[in-house]
């Protein structure tokens, strides 16, 4: 093990051990990313795989820009609210009259969020003619299920989940209304399962965590743990549909693994989180032009048209230098591969200032509205060492969805 593994783990353990002290916030942004971050290089530099490669310095210092560079960030904020006066966690959890809103409108934005669920569904069922779970072709089916603009209503699943989830940890009584949004969110989490996506349902599960956690007493350390390996069991589930039958022993030869064949089911999540990195370090030594913004704001040329016809004029590759069959950056090549060394200092870092600004903003005036954008962000800061869905059109739309509802719950009186 090298002294950058053990370094990466001990940090890892240290970060751990801290969560444990009475009224730590386990989600502060800095605390987390450092943890992920840390778990990640540390992974990556312990090498157990043959399709890994050693990195020159110059690789290691950028590589490490963006990290630092986020971390940079979110400490010149903590700095400046080191004096202001901000509420503990254990105070956001006991005071629900920050987060009061308009219930009834509530209710009816979760049914109208589910109708345009359900008709965009209904619509690329009938265009795709069948959905992945039951697909003899699963991986083509899933790629198939989609639709321009209609497609984005599919998204919906996270808004229907986290404000039904909204509607009764606030709502007292109305228990008819609290079954409706029961069931429509089961149906949405259903329906969005069966067309083997995943990341959204990941993004749904962490928003509503994130929701109990700074609302209730309910989430405590143990209970994140638990969460965490529930979503590591759906993760390998899903994914034994998406790639067909799952042959360990293949994936860990065809992985060139130097550990034991008896230890064979450690190589996918070994693989999914080290050949990121290995795929940004790479990419990092051969990039010979950058593409100036066309990734980094992709939900413009999306939403334009002109995405896929920038695309083919410049001939742009979409997953360049690729050494396996793992086909993820990491969400700081995005930002290098368009702007360079100074697109994964300057993004990461304003970025790290921009979570932090509204994870300290929250804690000294808080609304479900900041929470809500708060952890819709800290999930892609999170994956972050897989990819970065900011720019996407469908995060974007979220993102805009999420302020259009509270305008409409938020606005005149708050009744019940």
């Amino acid at each position: 093990m090298s002294w950058v593994s053990i370094i990466s783990f001990i940090i890892c353990g240290v970060i751990i051990i801290a969560s444990f002290r009475p009224n730590t916030d386990l989600f502060s942004p800095g605390r987390i990313f450092a943890f992920v971050w840390a778990l990640a290089i540390g992974l990556t530099d312990l090498k157990l795989s043959g399709l890994q490669h050693e990195w020159a310095l110059e690789i290691w210092i950028q590589v490490l820009i963006g990290p630092i560079a986020f971390l940079i960030g979110a400490a010149l904020v903590y700095v400046h609210y080191i004096d202001k006066k901000v509420w503990s966690l254990n105070y956001l959890r006991s005071n629900h009259q920050f987060y009061e809103i308009d219930r009834p409108k509530l209710y009816k934005a979760v049914l109208i969020l589910f109708s345009l669920f359900l008709f965009s569904y209904i619509v690329i069922y009938l265009k795709a003619g069948e959905v992945a779970l039951f697909s003899s072709k699963p991986g083509s089916a899933r790629s198939n299920f989609q639709m321009f603009a209609i497609g984005l209503f599919l998204h919906n699943v996270i808004l229907i989940v986290f404000f039904s989830s909204v509607y009764y940890l606030l709502e007292k009584g109305n228990k008819n209304r609290k079954r409706v949004l029961i069931i429509a969110s089961i149906i949405s989490i259903i329906l969005y399962a069966i067309t083997l996506q995943r990341y959204q349902i990941f993004m749904t599960v962490f928003i509503v965590l994130i929701l109990l956690y700074y609302t209730t007493f309910r989430i405590k350390f143990r209970t994140v743990f638990i969460i965490g390996l529930f979503i590591i069991a759906f993760f390998y589930f899903v994914s034994s549909f998406r790639i067909g039958e799952l042959v360990i022993f293949i994936l860990y030869k065809m992985s060139k693994m130097k550990f034991s064949p008896d230890y064979a089911i450690f190589t996918e999540p070994y693989m999914y989180v080290v050949m990121n990195l290995e795929n940004y370090a790479r990419s990092i030594s051969k990039t010979e032009f950058y593409t100036y913004g066309y990734y980094t704001f992709d939900f413009l040329t999306a939403i334009t048209g002109l995405k896929h016809w920038i695309s083919e004029y410049f001939q742009l590759n979409e997953t360049p230098f690729l050494i396996s069959s793992f086909n993820t950056y990491t969400a700081f090549w995005t930002y290098y591969r368009d702007f360079g060394v100074l697109g994964i200092f300057f993004i990461p870092l304003f970025g790290g200032m921009a979570l932090s600004a509204l994870y300290y903003s929250f804690k000294a005036n808080p609304s479900l509205q900041k929470l809500a954008f708060y952890g819709i962000l800290l999930f892609a800061v999170i994956f972050s060492f897989f990819n970065s869905p900011i720019g996407f059109l469908w995060f974007v739309y979220n993102l805009l969805a999420l302020f259009i509802v509270f305008k409409f719950i938020s606005s005149g009186k708050v009744v019940s």
